[in-house]
Formats: structure tokens, C-alpha cells, sequence
């Protein structure tokens, strides 16, 4: 062992007691290195008790002073010297170790100690690998709301400056450790949407540094669900609903957003049908959309033209194939009966299809949907004419379904018979006409009864011949009459005389 002594040069007639230091040591960072030191005290004085110092590192004495002493010796101390600490960095340091007596000598001028001093020296070497600092986020993706951590690891104790830049500014944390390790610099709310950038910049407390940067992202806690309507004219809107509940209407050219929490999932339906101008709607086949983040929708409409198909006159029958459909299509109407019965004495007759006021030829029609388009069957009115003649006499004419409004001609035979006639007087009921042929309106059912009344006038035109014949006739039949009367006669009395002949025998 290599000892050290250095002895003070003190004024004359000063005791400078002698200090001896053990050998100088090299130690690692974060170790410790033990000197024995010892005191020569002066030889002028026993008992002495000496206070010991070190400075320029960082030690200490055990015991921390030393004595009482002989007249040439003193018990031994021990120097710690600390490297533990950070400021301990990688080189040669030297120290002074003073003792100081507490027994003034003597032999010096008085109030002075007898003091002695002696240096050393320590190399620190560096221990473990060399500075190197990350920083990161607990997460790359925040949500407004969340709470964002910054933590730092270094290789090796050191302290540093994290600051975080984000799209209101800057926030700056600083940070010190004395070892290596993970550990948090600081947390804040994420309030602001962007893109946020951190770098740290970091040295080991000697002429170590080392830096690193990192981003993060925050984003909302919502997101947004885009629906838009195609093939809706911009003046109609659809209306709108989330998960059976009403949200109000879109319009057909203007495209609305919803906004649901991040990690929900909804149904979004639009109305299947929009109703346009008059006779004119929009139909949506796929009418709903499950959305879960942020997405758009279109929904798709197709124009559909309304075909109404009616009868005139209103009432009269039933007729088909009205009803939506799209545009371009093609649309049947069912066949219209070609007479349909109504109250007593009225009937209707099928005359044509009309088309938005124009006739079509045919019973089943088919209409092209261009557009909206009104389709009518329609009938005219017939009114049941009934003329009646007792048991048929002189054979009425004219009975029978004549259309509304029209003239109808009616007549019977007259005079009816030839001796004895019966003679046509007047119409009865609707027509109070006393000509044999006549003619009444059919606003209406209509009946007419022929009257009649017996004439004898060609039988009083043939005269007397007439009677002459007639009595000529009566004697023939009277004369006739009587000749099978003798003729009778004459046969009973044959018969009555056999009957005798009989009784006789």
C-alpha cells in the first residue's frame, strides 16, 4: 500500500500534525470507497483530540474524530467516499481530509490548533450502459374526454424536459430519476381533436444526453353517419328515423349527419315512401342502414305514377288495375262487363276506355306510366221502355232498353177484328197520346198501356142482307129440325108395332 502524506507548512513556532491517506481507489458509479487515514499529532503535547473534515467529494469520517492521542500516535479513522449519488460522474476527483485538534498547543501562538491536512483522490468509473431516453403515450388514440399519460424510460439515472405540443399549444413536464427504469411524467384530459406530437430531451448529469419524440392522436367520442336520398326531387323531403324513433326529415337534395357515440351500433331507416306532385310518389326498396362508425348512405329512389281507374257513371260497376307504378312501366286495366242490370227498368252498356279524357278502342286496355294517368270506363244509361196491350191485342211495338235522352217510337195495330172491331182509344201511363203510333223521351223507365173500346160499325154497314140470310138460315135449321122430328116419329110407331106382333104371340 502506496501511502500519502502531505504536511502543512505552517508559520514558525505552529505544530502541524502529520495525516497519512491510504492509497488512491477506482470505484463504478453508485459504489463507495473506503480510506484509512491516521493523525501524527505533534510530539509536544498528549491527549490531543482531533475534529476530522474531508471536502471536494461527498464522505464521511467513522468515528467522525479521533483521540485522545500519545505523544506519537492517534487511533486510525476510516473515509467514505460516496459515489452513489448522480452528481458522481465518470473522472478522477481529489480531496482534501483536514484534522483539527481541539487542545490548543503550547508551543503555538495562542488560540491557535495544532492542524494538519493531506489530500487524496477517488476515480469514479461509469456503471451500466450509456443514456438513452424514450417517451411514449399510454395510447396512440385518445377520445375527447380521455385521460393522456406521458411516460419516460431512461437507461441510467438522469433528469429531462418532456414537452407535449398539440393543436392549442404547448404543455412541458420535467422529470428526474436516479435510476434506470418506466415511470410517468404527467397526465392531462384530451380536450382538442389533432394530432399531438412529444419530445423529451433528457442527460445523465455528466455529459450524457439523449432525446426521442412520439405522437399520439385525439379523436372525437362520437362519430358521424352521413344519409343522402338519390332521385328525390330537392323540394320533398323523407322522413328519418334511428332505431324506431323519429329524427325529422332529409331533404332530397341536401345530405344530413347523425352523431352517435363511438362503440354503438344503429339502424337508420328513411320513409319508403315521399309523396310528389299529385299522382306522383318515390319508393325506396332497401329503406334501412346499420351503422356502427363513421360511414355515409345513399338511399335510392324510384319514381312511381299513380294510375286511377274509375267507371262512369259512378257506382255503376266495378273495374281493376289502378294502383303505383314505376315509371315506364306498363299497367292492365281488367275487362269492363259490357252490361251491367241497375234499378228496375235501367241498364248500363259499356261504350269505352278513356285515357286522361281521351277514348281507346278496345275493352281491356293497357296504359304506359309516363306519368300520372286517370283511366275510366265508361257507360252509357239505358231506360226499359214496356208498352202493354191487353192480351197483346193489335200486336204493341216498340217495347224495349233505349239509351238516356232518346226518342223512342211505339204503336200498336187498330183497328183489331171485322164485324166487331176493337178500336184503339188512347195511351195510358207515361204517354196520353190517342195515336195508335206515338213517341216519348227515355229520361227514365217508362211504361204505356194501350186502352181499347169494341166498335159493331161493319156489322151495321152490311144491313139487312145480313138478316135476310140470317132468318133464311133459322127456317132451313127450322125445317131440317122438323123432318128428323117426323122421321123419329115414324120409327117409334114401326117400333111400337113390332113390340105388338111380340105380345101377340
Amino acid at each position: 500500500m502506496i501511502l500519502l502524506t502531505v504536511l502543512s507548512v505552517l508559520p514558525s513556532h505552529v505544530a502541524a500534525a502529520g495525516i497519512t491517506i491510504s492509497a488512491p481507489q477506482t470505484i463504478s458509479q453508485g459504489s463507495q470507497a473506503s480510506y484509512s487515514v491516521t493523525v501524527s499529532p505533534t510530539n509536544q503535547w498528549t491527549g490531543q483530540i482531533y475534529e476530522m473534515s474531508v471536502s471536494g467529494v461527498n464522505g464521511y469520517f467513522s468515528p467522525d474524530s479521533v483521540g485522545p492521542c500519545t505523544v506519537a500516535t492517534c487511533p486510525a479513522t476510516t473515509l467514505v467516499v460516496d459515489a452513489s449519488t448522480p452528481t458522481f460522474c465518470p473522472g478522477t476527483y481529489s480531496f482534501s481530509v483536514t484534522a483539527t485538534s481541539t487542545i490548543t498547543d503550547l508551543e503555538n501562538p495562542p488560540g491557535v490548533p495544532d492542524t494538519g491536512v493531506a489530500t487524496g483522490s477517488v476515480t469514479v468509473l461509469q456503471a451500466g450502459p450509456p443514456l438513452q431516453v424514450t417517451v411514449s403515450s399510454d395510447k396512440t388514440t385518445y377520445q375527447i374526454g380521455d385521460t393522456v399519460t406521458i411516460s419516460v424510460t431512461v437507461t441510467r439515472p438522469s433528469e429531462g424536459t418532456v414537452t407535449v405540443s398539440g393543436p392549442l399549444g404547448m404543455t412541458t413536464y420535467t422529470f428526474t430519476t436516479s435510476s434506470a427504469g418506466t415511470g410517468p411524467v404527467g397526465s392531462f384530459t384530451a380536450k382538442t381533436i389533432g394530432t399531438y406530437s412529444v419530445s423529451v430531451t433528457a442527460d445523465d448529469f455528466c455529459q450524457g444526453t439523449s432525446s426521442n419524440q412520439a405522437t399520439f392522436q385525439v379523436t372525437p367520442n362520437t362519430y358521424d353517419a352521413t344519409i343522402m336520398l338519390s332521385g328525390v326531387p330537392a323540394q320533398y323531403n323523407a322522413t328519418v328515423q334511428v332505431d324506431g324513433q323519429s329524427q325529422g326529415t332529409v331533404q332530397g337534395s341536401m345530405p344530413s349527419t347523425l352523431t352517435f357515440p363511438i362503440g354503438t351500433r344503429h339502424t337508420v331507416t328513411v320513409g319508403q315512401y315521399v309523396t310528389g306532385a299529385s299522382g306522383v310518389r318515390y319508393y325506396c326498396a332497401q329503406n334501412s342502414w346499420s351503422i356502427s362508425a363513421t360511414g355515409s348512405n345513399t338511399f335510392t329512389y324510384q319514381t312511381q305514377y299513380q294510375l286511377t281507374v274509375s267507371v262512369s257513371p259512378s257506382g255503376v260497376t266495378q273495374v281493376l288495375g289502378g294502383g303505383w307504378f314505376n315509371s315506364g312501366d306498363s299497367a292492365q286495366t281488367s275487362m269492363a262487363p259490357e252490361t251491367v242490370p241497375g234499378a228496375a227498368g235501367v241498364q248500363y252498356v259499356f261504350q269505352n276506355w278513356a285515357v286522361d279524357g281521351g277514348a281507346q278502342s278496345g275493352n281491356q286496355i293497357t296504359v304506359v306510366m309516363n306519368g300520372p294517368h286517370s283511366a275510366v270506363a265508361n257507360y252509357k244509361t239505358q231506360y226499359l221502355l214496356t208498352v202493354n196491350s191487353p192480351n197483346g191485342l193489335g200486336g204493341p211495338q216498340g217495347g224495349g232498353y233505349y239509351d238516356s235522352g232518346s226518342t223512342a217510337q211505339f204503336s200498336v195495330s187498330s183497328p183489331v177484328g171485322y164485324l166487331i172491331q176493337q178500336v184503339f182509344m188512347q195511351w195510358q201511363g207515361d204517354s196520353t197520346s190517342t195515336s195508335p203510333q206515338a213517341s216519348i223521351t227515355m229520361d227514365a223507365p217508362k211504361t204505356v198501356n194501350a186502352t181499347w173500346t169494341t166498335s159493331y160499325t161493319n156489322l151495321y154497314l152490311i144491313g139487312g142482307g145480313a138478316v135476310t140470310v140470317v132468318i133464311v138460315i133459322a127456317a132451313v135449321l127450322a125445317l131440317r129440325g122438323r123432318g128428323k122430328a117426323v122421321k123419329k116419329e115414324e120409327k117409334e110407331k114401326k117400333r111400337g108395332l113390332h113390340l105388338g106382333d111380340s105380345d101377340s104371340a
